[in-house]
């Protein structure tokens, strides 16, 4: 939708979240334990590039937010 109207994307990543909530605790009856953390990247402009390039912009900002233990393989 962003890359059609011509809007800039605002990635948002989120560290932690497989130690807050672990694996089959969707609708767990245990509260939760750690922390988690949201962070905003800076807005990543659409205009001008394909909707690949956009969505390897997007893909690079999500992943400079990740710690190093969290980062792809």
């Amino acid at each position: 939708m962003a890359y059609k109207a011509g809007a800039p994307i605002v990635p948002i990543s989120i560290v932690n979240s497989h130690k807050v909530m672990p694996t089959g605790w969707m609708f767990s009856m245990k509260p939760a334990r750690g922390t988690a953390r949201v962070v905003i990247h800076e807005p990543v402009e659409s205009k001008g590039k394909t909707e690949e390039e956009l969505a390897e912009a997007v893909r690079e900002s999500m992943l400079k937010g990740l710690p190093e233990d969290q980062q792809p393989l």
